[in-house]
């Protein structure tokens, strides 16, 4: 493939959808906005893609690889849009979704109550058969009562089938038999078994997954199949992946086998885009924001890794695939501002796209975060979204007064910054849960707020916490497209055994790693990958006996011994005194689930300094305009970063403005660039909130 190529990132959300495009050779970045369809997210990836080539003479034959990071799986699960889903069961188990867990995750709340079944009744169906805790065989599939569930299945309305069988992660053959069936009897029902979905122990999560991997298939089928026609008609080479909640690409035959690995797509990437910038600029610990219109994206990363997890949940339920470690709350630049029984509460309602802030000129008239910065006088009207958006400020200050300032009896900047304290206050506190509510002293770190909105109140919420160093990367409004440019493909196979590593067999070990290693490097090289391309790693969750939850343990890689299982345990017990300040070598330690991931390495984008250019001594503003600070009104001098250059420092109150995000420098905080063209703004002690 020769001449000038790009690679591309499209990452799309409620409101607009992110284009970062990456030149192979010099590292040149070119990226926007366009708006998001959310009846067709196709269409946005077409706009971008011929915006590039209008605009900037990106012709779609030069794109090389094209990345695309998607919610519409997420949105499917959060909104119940998902597919007609029907489930079929072990005899007497179909009601698993139902009975879920007795675990309450606020113990207090009586008025508590679970999500609904993802599958109502009347589409839960149970085959007579059963597998043993050892994968023998205690009752044979019965054909007849085959026939009759897939009869029932066919005639139930179902678009899509979920088969979950007992302990089938030890031995899969009677749910790929069930899928068989079901498959010959209606060929166009898309069916999901949980042996390729979560092989792993635990009914109701590996239950859950499998039915949300069912839910969001036909969509996500839609999805890629047009994006497919897209690239064919447009004349793009590229082949198409797309990014995995783990941080990984995958192709699009495994994203249509497994979809629910795309149901934290868009944090992902936000997480890796965090890590690498951070990484390249030399600052070890971060924690990352990553604020959009609807949510707050928060994650912890140490030493540029990003930290996985195979519980998650969304929407109440639970997901145990691979993902990144993000915590969600809703606080967004849509989150909506309102006073009941006397007290103001920002959140987690959001005003969406549609109609989204008052300031939007849509219809909106409810009063948001985004309206309070604009009246704050933070937000320039005319240059949101780089000015290809004009914003309506009477239409943000009569929200403000409305809904904010006449029930508290609040002037109307006053009132909004009581929203902004809010908003802070609720962003700190999820800061709080991935930080000190897991060991970790906030003031260790440095915040790293991105998104469109991410950067609007850092400084507030670094006060907050008494951190003392604020990282704003280049691009911030883009960080989650740009980090799919710096990742690979991965992918991911599990298994459970519960083991004890002083009694297991270590040549039996050995080959249940090979077993889930030997697919992965198929995968990989039937994808072209070969040779260092291709890595493998693996690891163990381990636990006490009698724990309810595991900690993940590296295993190295080749033939295991017995004194490399006993440094398992060994490796466990060091991991879980770093993790929870305690550990209990004398316990006895069992392995749970075994896992290998496939990594194909790819060439990724490079983080390079600015190219060096004649610059002015000093930082020169473009304008100057009123904003509030809670302390009266200041006048605050206007930057535009593609003006600034490393070296530069500017002391707060100020704001800094590029195309898709403002970034306001507190009152007393200083600001500097770096040679990538980053801010720092550091955050003295004396400005601590109390």
């Amino acid at each position: 493939m020769g001449g000038t190529m790009y690679y591309l990132g499209v990452d799309t959300g409620g409101t607009f959808t992110d284009v970062v495009a990456l030149h192979a050779t010099t590292g040149q970045l070119i990226t926007f906005k366009v708006p998001s369809v959310p009846s067709d997210p196709a269409q946005a990836a077409r706009h971008g893609i011929e915006r590039l080539r209008d605009r900037h003479g990106v012709k779609p034959s030069d794109i090389a690889r094209f990345i695309y990071g998607t919610t519409i799986a997420t949105n499917a699960i959060l909104e119940g849009k998902g597919a007609a889903t029907a489930l079929v069961a072990t005899m007497g188990t179909k009601d698993v979704l139902e009975i879920a867990r007795m675990w309450r995750h606020r113990l207090f709340d009586l008025a508590l109550q679970k999500p609904r079944p993802l599958v109502p009744g009347r589409r839960r169906f149970e085959v007579k058969e059963r597998i043993g805790s050892k994968g023998e065989t205690v009752v044979p599939l019965d054909e007849d009562d085959l026939a009759r569930v897939v009869r029932e299945v066919a005639s139930s309305g179902a678009e899509a089938v979920a088969v979950t069988l007992i302990f089938s992660f030890l031995a899969p053959e009677h749910e790929r038999r069930v899928k068989a069936a079901i498959l010959k009897a209606a060929p166009g029902l898309h069916v999901t078994i949980s042996s390729d979905v979560s092989p792993e122990f635990r009914e109701y999560e590996r239950t859950a997954t499998t039915v949300m991997n069912a839910t969001v298939m036909p969509k996500v089928h839609q999805l890629v199949r047009r994006l497919e026609e897209l690239l064919g008609e447009l004349g793009c080479l590229s082949g198409l992946r797309i990014l995995q909640s783990n941080g990984g690409l995958m192709g699009t035959a495994t994203t249509r086998e497994l979809p629910v690995n795309t149901l934290l797509s868009g944090p992902a990437g936000g997480v890796v885009g965090a890590a690498g910038v951070a990484k390249a600029a030399g600052v070890d610990k971060i924690i990352a924001l990553d604020m959009g219109g609807t949510s707050l994206d928060i994650s912890l990363v140490e030493g540029g890794r990003v930290a996985l997890s195979s519980e998650g949940r969304l929407g109440g339920y639970p997901v145990k695939v691979p993902q990144v470690d993000v915590h969600t709350i809703g606080a967004g630049g849509g989150s909506i501002a309102r006073v009941a029984l006397g007290a103001l509460k920002v959140g987690p309602e959001s005003a969406g796209a549609a109609p989204g802030p008052a300031c939007y000129g849509r219809g909106g008239t409810l009063c948001t975060s985004t309206d309070a910065a604009v009246a704050l006088g933070y937000i320039d009207p005319g240059y949101f979204v780089g000015g290809e958006m004009s914003l309506d400020v009477a239409a943000a200050k009569l929200a403000v007064r409305t809904h904010v300032g006449e029930p508290l009896g609040l002037g109307e900047a006053e009132a909004a910054w009581a929203v902004v304290q809010v908003q802070v206050a609720n962003m700190a506190a999820g800061t709080r849960e991935v930080s000190v509510a897991r060991g970790h002293d906030p003031r260790e770190f440095a915040l790293l707020p991105f998104g469109g909105a991410g950067s609007l109140y850092a400084g507030l919420i670094a006060e907050d916490l008494r951190m003392r160093r604020i990282f704003v990367p280049r691009n911030p409004s883009v960080l989650s497209a740009f980090g799919m440019l710096l990742t690979d493909v991965k992918y991911t196979r599990a298994t459970t055994r519960l083991m004890d590593p002083a009694t297991a067999k270590a040549e039996d070990v050995t080959k249940l790693f090979d077993g889930l290693g030997g697919p992965l490097v198929a995968q990989l090289k039937a994808e072209g990958f070969a040779g260092k391309a291709i890595v493998v790693e693996r690891a163990c969750d381990m636990r006490y006996r009698g724990q309810a939850y595991e900690i993940r343990v590296a295993v190295p890689n080749g033939k295991l011994t017995a004194k490399g299982l006993a440094s398992l345990a060994a490796a466990f017990h060091a991991t879980h005194h770093e993790a929870y300040g305690q550990s209990a070598p004398k316990e006895a330690v069992e392995m749970v689930n075994l896992r290998v991931t496939g990594t194909g390495v790819i060439k990724k984008a490079k983080i390079e300094p600015l190219p060096a250019k004649k610059r002015t001594a000093k930082a020169v503003p473009k304008a100057t305009r009123k904003a509030y600070f809670g302390e009266g009104w200041r006048a605050c001098k206007v930057y535009e970063r593609d003006a600034l250059s490393p070296g530069h420092k500017i002391a707060g109150p100020a704001i800094i403005e590029e195309a898709g995000a403002t970034i306001v420098v507190f009152p007393r905080h200083k600001l500097t660039l770096d040679r990538f063209g980053n801010l720092h703004i550091a955050v003295p002690a004396q400005a601590a909130r109390s």
